[in-house]
């Protein structure tokens, strides 16, 4: 959500809530365990990731095979860049990024998200070669970025392991963020309860405005109410520069329009939110 902050001149953010399930205890079987995917190695990785980036974390129990078996519920809150365009950065100019210097960590992370296992690589790595539209050089002379389960290139390892300091840094706001959320008050009516992601989850993500994160940060002292403003304009104006692509998908269109009506009524001092699935 920092980063969300950090890019709003550039980037048109929603809030983004998603649940993930995972048992307590890695699978005992022997095809688990011989299966990299699903190796007791990678388990533990899905498990280190979750919890480092996991707002809140809730004990549940599902029924497997006539068995109550263990899980966590993984409640994840973070910024998502509307695509507007089907796949085509905001930041690209003449088919260049013009943002290298302060892109976002899941770029310098690419194509090793820094929310996926090590041990997910191989497949990662394929299917972004394989993209129509990229130019990625595989040749014996490329230099090698994953070998044997593991990120090889440093700066990628690097950019990984900023992304965890970096959710450690937003831990307060995403405290700040559920305890809202959790709130039985008029204050919480802007944001999904948790039964309501989870009611979603079958059908994916669930997002609300950008401005309820920034606004809550405020609330809890995390920025100042000024900052909040700010961000506010700095994402009409990015709005404004979608709204003027020629590509924007007319569902895109109705969501800038949607996103850009409820932020002036915010710098005039409303407080409509929109809430989507």
């Amino acid at each position: 959500m920092s980063e969300a902050a950090a890019l709003a001149d550039m980037f048109v953010f929603r809030l983004m809530f998603r649940l993930y399930w995972l048992p307590v205890h890695e699978s005992r079987s022997r095809a688990a365990r011989d299966s990299g995917a699903n190796s007791p190695e990678t388990f533990f990785e899905r498990k280190r990731l979750l919890n480092a980036f996991a707002a809140r974390k809730y004990p549940l129990k599902l029924r497997r095979d006539g068995k109550a078996v263990a899980y966590t519920k993984y409640l994840v809150i973070s910024a998502l860049a509307l695509d507007t365009i089907g796949g085509a950065c905001s930041a690209l100019l003449d088919n260049k990024c013009g943002i290298h210097d302060r892109r976002p960590l899941s770029c310098r992370s690419v194509p090793f998200h820094y929310s996926r296992t090590e041990a997910s690589g191989a497949a990662d790595l394929t299917a972004f070669v394989a993209t129509k539209g990229y130019e990625c050089d595989t040749s014996d002379a490329a230099p090698i970025v994953w070998d044997s389960g593991r990120v090889i290139d440093a700066d990628i390892a690097a950019a990984r392991s900023q992304a965890l300091a970096v959710a450690q840094q937003d831990r307060r706001w995403s405290d700040a963020i559920v305890r809202r959320m959790n709130a039985k008050s008029s204050a919480s009516s802007s944001l999904p309860s948790v039964d309501e992601v989870e009611a979603n989850a079958r059908l994916g993500a669930m997002t609300t405005s950008m401005q309820v994160a920034w606004r809550i940060a405020a609330d809890a002292g995390l920025i100042a109410p000024g900052e909040c403003d700010r961000l506010v304009a700095a994402q009409l104006d990015a709005i404004g520069g979608e709204l003027a692509r020629p590509g924007c998908s007319q569902e895109a269109r109705r969501t800038l329009g949607d996103m850009q009506a409820e932020y002036r009524q915010h710098l005039n001092g409303g407080q409509a939110i929109a809430m989507s699935a």
